[in-house]
Parts: structure tokens; sequence; C-alpha cells
């Protein structure tokens, strides 16, 4: 029989063939090891639980049935969590456990993550300079911009693009020399290299830097205040440019406000093209999310519209805070087995969401309004009819979509949203949010008519907040 490394690997390659890269690459990129054979399961390690859920609910049968192909001695996957394995591993006891796999693990020596392409690179009016400016370098490095400095807060996809110049150079030209690095990384090496004396380590650091087809330099502020480290930096910098050979370059702030940092190094990046990326607008926010969610669940319309502009108006800061807490609100409703909605959003966020935040995401009579005149004019009738008490069908049932709408997206209490259609009582209310939740879990037209009036409200609401 094959080792558990060998047929995962063959497993693997044919799983690359049959999906789409980009699901292959987020889900089974990062698992290359194999924890342990025991009962004739190859157990494989997944980094945690909730792509453990993933991979067990739609990927693991066909996993399987590929293993019983390549392999006549019957085995089939099992998955174990990182944390559950190393937890095993370091237990003293016996398990009674047959033989295990030895395998070790490998670092690509680019370090580049497989996920940080081009291609899941969500643009936007914040950093659309940017990403046009890094499109360039990768198409023609050393052509057209050289350096290339990318600069603005953290979180907001500065080392994404610059990974995807690698990865895009990669695709083009396998045998490109991209290098990257770290500044603190860099000055770490250069310390030890020259720590030692060893003339071998000294020649070994200068070598792999100046050998850079591409190098990619990411936080450039770490290194302030490290004179030595400049000065090598520096020489660096001059040779690959001198031998004309791209240089990208990230900051957490532009050129000229790097604090102890060398004149000449400064003026050296002002050389190229300095871009910055903002802050993303809540539109882009949620495009963000909306991609985000395709590689998290199978069917990211399950994720209502309200849910994402919650998490899009909560962490509003960097896109890395923003990815953290869909993914905090997933995990956190597939582990305990609950629907997408607010209240678990709300919920699964609670310990990292800024009180601050949670309170402004409340409702005003002005979005309320925009909400009633949407429907209403969805089922062709007045805000008035919606807030009468008439009971004619035509009018009740767009009433009951109202109301629903609006305690959907909104935490407010029952008699607060009754007083919204002419005072009625809190039994109305409930009444009305069940039998549209019903309607819409049985009625494949109500659902998509739901889905129309919430795309319609969501372009309301953006268009007020531009204004404002």
């Amino acid at each position: 029989m094959r080792s558990g490394k060998e047929l995962w690997d063959l497993v693997k390659n044919q799983l690359k063939l049959e999906m789409a890269s980009t699901d292959f690459s987020e889900i089974f990129d990062p698992i290359t090891e194999i924890h342990k054979i025991h009962n004739k399961y190859i157990f494989l390690i997944v980094p945690d639980i909730l792509t453990k859920f993933r991979i067990e609910k739609f990927y693991l049968d066909t996993m399987n049935k590929l293993l019983v192909q390549i392999e006549e001695d019957k085995h089939n996957f099992k998955l174990i969590t990182r944390e559950v394995a190393d937890k095993e591993n370091s237990d003293n006891q016996k398990l009674g456990l047959t033989s295990v796999d030895s395998v070790d693990r490998q670092v690509s020596k680019r370090n580049l993550r497989s996920e940080y392409t081009f291609d899941n690179f969500v643009t936007g009016e914040s950093n659309r300079f940017a990403w046009m400016n890094a499109i360039k370098v990768a198409e023609s490095p050393h052509v057209t911009v050289n350096p290339l400095y990318i600069f603005g807060d953290v979180g907001l996809g500065k080392t994404h693009l610059m990974m995807a110049i690698g990865h895009y150079i990669l695709d083009n030209n396998i045998h490109a020399n991209v290098v990257y690095t770290t500044a603190q990384q860099f000055a770490e090496d250069y310390f030890l290299a020259t720590n030692k004396k060893n003339i071998n380590d000294i020649e070994k650091f200068y070598n792999y830097h100046r050998a850079a087809d591409i190098l990619l330099v990411d936080d450039i502020q770490f290194l302030s205040g490290k004179n030595s480290t400049q000065e090598e930096f520096f020489k660096v910098f001059e040779h690959l440019f001198e031998t004309n050979k791209q240089i990208v370059i990230t900051s957490d702030r532009a050129a000229s406000d790097l604090e102890n940092m060398m004149a000449r190094l400064k003026s050296r990046f002002a050389w190229g093209m300095l871009v910055d990326i903002k802050s993303p607008d809540l539109n882009l926010r949620i495009s963000i999310l909306k991609r985000k969610l395709a590689f998290l669940i199978p069917n990211p319309i399950d994720v209502p519209n309200n849910v994402l502009e919650f998490i899009a108006t909560t962490f509003d800061q960097n896109v890395r805070d923003l990815e953290g807490a869909l993914r905090r609100f997933v995990s956190f409703c597939v582990s305990f087995n609950l629907p997408f909605t607010l209240e678990s959003a709300k919920q699964s966020l609670e310990g990292i969401t800024p009180k601050n935040k949670l309170d402004s995401f409340v409702t005003n009579d002005t979005n309320i309004d925009k909400i009633k005149q949407t429907v209403a004019s969805y089922y062709k009738i007045t805000v008035s009819d919606l807030e009468s008490t008439s009971r004619k069908q035509h009018i009740t049932y767009p009433r009951q979509v109202a109301i629903y709408l609006i305690r959907s997206r909104y935490d407010i209490p029952l008699k607060k949203i009754g007083e919204f259609f002419g005072n009625r009582d809190h039994a109305t209310i409930s009444h009305s949010y069940d039998k549209i939740i019903n309607d819409i879990n049985s009625n494949l037209q109500i659902k998509n008519d739901i889905n129309i009036i919430e795309s319609k409200i969501e372009e309301s609401l953006k268009k007020k907040e531009k204004n404002n």
C-alpha cells in the first residue's frame, strides 16, 4: 500500500482537476499533513472546525470514492483539526494507534498565501488605483513602475495586492525568482547572518535577496531606527534597481512620513509610484463579505442582506477585521446549528463588537420610511395604505412583508414596530412576521419577491448614506 501522504496527494490532484481553482485553493491547499492511519482511516489535518464541517458535508464522499479508485486496500479519509491533533500528539499516554505517517511540514520559500490573488481581490473606490498599478507591475515587471510603494492602515489589503503580483508573475513565468519577506524578517536574517560572523551565512543572506527577480517587502516601517539594516537594504535596493529587477514595498504610512529612515531610502521609494489604500466604504465592505461567503458556505444567499449590513456597519475600519467577523459568525452558526440570522450575528460577535457600534446599529424614522416606500412601490399601493386599518388582502399582505423586513433588519420592540403601522398591537406584528417566515420557507416565488425588495431597500439606503 502507498503511504497515506502519497494517497492524499493523488486524491488532492484529482480534486484540483474537478473543482474551481478558487474553491480548491481556499479549501484544500492548506491540507498537507497526515496525522495518522488507524483502523483503515487516514486522518487528514485541517486548520479549523469550519473547514472540517465544509469538507465533511460537501466533499468527503467524493474524496473517499476517489480513494477507492486509487487503492484497492480499502481506506477512508477522516478529518481532525490542528488543535485536536496537537493535543493528541502532546498526550504522553499510548492510545493504541497503528502506524503514523511522519510528514515534514513544507513551507514554500516564497511564502505567498494561495488565496491572495487578483481574482480574490474585491475592488472599490478606496483601492482601485492601487489595484490598477499592481496589475501594471504584474504584467510588465520593472518596465512601467519601479518601485511600487503601497501604503495604508493595517488590514486594508496591501499584502494581498503584493502577493497577487507575485502569484501573477509566477503563473506566467514559473522560473521567476520571487522573494517575499517582511522588513522585520529581513532585519532578523541580517542580524543572524552578521552576528555569527560566518562568511558563508553572510554570503547566503546577500545572495538570497540580490538574486531576486521580484523582491516583495512587507511593512517597511519596521526598518525605522535600524541603521545598519537600512544600509544593507539600501545596497539590495540599488543592486536590484540597477539590474532591472522589480521591487514592491508596503508600509502603514507614506514614504515621506517614515520616521528614523535614511533620507536616501525614502528618496528611492519615491522614485516609482506611491499608491495608497483607504478604508473601504459600506458598498465595498458588503461586496467583500459576499465574495468571502462564496468560499465559506455552499449557498451564500442563505445569509440575509441585513446580516451583511450589520457586519459591514460594525466592522468598518479594515478588511481583516471584517473577514474575521464573518468567519466567526459562520463558524458560530455551523457549530451550534443556528440559522444565519441577525440575532445569531449579534450573539456570535458580541464579544468582539465595540458597544458603541452595537448600539449605533439601530434604525431611525428615515430608514423605516424607506422600507415602507419600497414595499408600497413594489406592490403598487401607497404608504398610506400600509399604515391604514384596511384588511383587504392586496394591502394586508404587503403590510405583513414590510413588518417582516423591519423586524428582521432591526432589533426593535414589537410594540414600536406596531406604531409604524397605525399602532397595531404586538400580537399582530408577531403574527405578520411568522407568516412571512413560513411563506418564504414554503413558496419560492415569495422568497424571490422578498430578495428583490431587500435589494431595492439596500440600494435606497446606500444612496441615502452617500448623500449624507
